[in-house]
């Protein structure tokens, strides 16, 4: 993975960085962010559209607030300098956020909560993008799927909370998975106009709007995905400066992506002693844990659970690459030069 990167321009220890951040989202079982992304990296790489080797410009207006304008480059570092950042600030003031402009993709969300989260903060991050989801009662995909995440520590040897989504019904990688393994995507995921289908670099067209978490309409909650997506977007791009317009403009990969980043450390000992936080969270979790389960169902999960054992089976036992994907990365290694992974 990271030799891709190399071969395309990209700075070694950044070629490290973000295969790191890819395969950790194969090794959690969140496929979508995994391997499939690299098409995307790579195109707009190849295009010229993401920058290989970009230049950094972080300005503070408090204490406690930055701004990172990521020059274009690849979201995955931008991202890790922005969380560097916010965590810096909550070491020295309790709290640290940071916004990134005219970025890109920038892995899994919960990559950069986790980040923050196992170095004893609270995490947050948040990522716009653009064409892909359509707003309640539109039918033109116009929004991105937004994703979110927020990760809580608990206390040692204890459970974390680790919340990680999307603010889409689903996330486009899912789409895109479904449609290389040849199933069609359940009801629910997409909208009602459009038929979903992979262009020649395996990614999902844009004439297939995404629907909202909650669905379509009001009844069943889809104005609230809606107004979430819309909460990410003003986060990351109004507080940034990176225009919506620009955003759609570059979904498609031909321009610039423009995605802004929101990202937050938070000091737990800012509120109450670390002791009696954690002695509360597990509380909280054992209730959960205990009460009246569904039909046929042996166990309620706190968010991160499921993502915490699958990466435990894959360490152990592998990551499975579909074929698709693996033709994918198999295709962008001869056209860069790197030994393919099958053969």
């Amino acid at each position: 993975m990271a030799d891709l990167f190399r071969a395309s321009s990209v700075p070694s220890g950044d070629a490290d960085l973000v295969a790191e951040v890819l395969v950790g989202a194969d090794l959690r079982g969140i496929s979508s962010h995994g391997l499939a992304r690299i098409p995307y990296f790579m195109t707009r790489l190849r295009r010229g559209v993401i920058e290989a080797r970009p230049r950094f410009d972080f300005t503070t207006r408090t204490s406690t607030t930055g701004l990172l304008d990521a020059g274009n480059g690849i979201g995955i570092v931008a991202a890790e300098r922005a969380m560097g950042e916010a965590m810096a600030m909550a070491t020295d003031h309790g709290t640290g956020f940071v916004v990134v402009k005219d970025s890109s993709h920038f892995g899994y969300a919960g990559f950069w909560a986790e980040r923050a989260m196992r170095a004893g903060f609270i995490g947050i991050s948040m990522s716009n993008s653009g064409g892909r989801v359509a707003p309640t009662f539109g039918t033109a995909a116009i929004l991105g799927t937004n994703p979110m995440a927020v990760a809580i520590p608990g206390a040692s040897g204890g459970t974390d909370f680790h919340l990680d989504m999307a603010t889409s019904a689903v996330a486009v990688g899912k789409v895109e998975n479904a449609l290389r393994d040849g199933r069609r995507p359940p009801p629910g995921w997409v909208g009602s106009t459009g038929t979903p289908a992979l262009d020649d670099n395996g990614v999902l067209s844009f004439d297939s709007p995404l629907l909202p978490l909650g669905g379509e309409g009001t009844e069943t909650g889809g104005h609230k995905g809606y107004g979430l997506a819309l909460m990410v977007e003003l986060l990351c791009g109004a507080l940034g400066g990176t225009s919506f317009a620009a955003r759609i403009a570059g979904a498609a990969g031909d321009s610039a992506p423009a995605m802004g980043h929101f990202m937050g450390a938070i000091r737990v000992d800012g509120f109450r002693p670390l002791d009696d936080v954690h002695k509360d969270m597990e509380a909280t979790f054992e209730m959960i844990r205990g009460s009246a389960r569904a039909p046929g169902q042996d166990r309620i999960y706190i968010h991160g659970e499921p993502e915490a054992e699958a990466e435990l089976l894959r360490r152990r036992e592998g990551i499975t690459v579909s074929r698709p994907v693996a033709e994918q990365l198999d295709r962008w290694a001869c056209l860069l030069g790197v030994e393919p992974i099958t053969t």
